[in-house]
């Protein structure tokens, strides 16, 4: 299972604070959701998904975020 952050509009998903990426492949896997939450609160991402993709033909589910943080400020990456 991968636990991605994906613009809504674009549909690409973060590589790194500075970088987005097209494939799923590349993006950042986030250890679980809370830390994608958190990443996206922290680095103030907007209009994004969190994004679980799971193994093999299953289809993922994407949650769009709140625009306010439910989350206090953690780490980064």
């Amino acid at each position: 299972m991968k636990i991605l952050l994906q613009h809504k509009r674009t549909l690409q998903y973060v590589q790194t604070v500075d970088a987005w990426t097209k494939r799923e492949t590349k993006a950042h896997n986030f250890a679980h959701s809370e830390k994608a939450i958190s990443f996206a609160h922290d680095h103030d991402l907007t209009d994004v998904y969190v994004t679980v993709m799971f193994p093999g033909n299953e289809p993922g589910v994407s949650v769009p975020l709140p625009m306010k943080p439910l989350l206090p400020p953690r780490a980064r990456l």
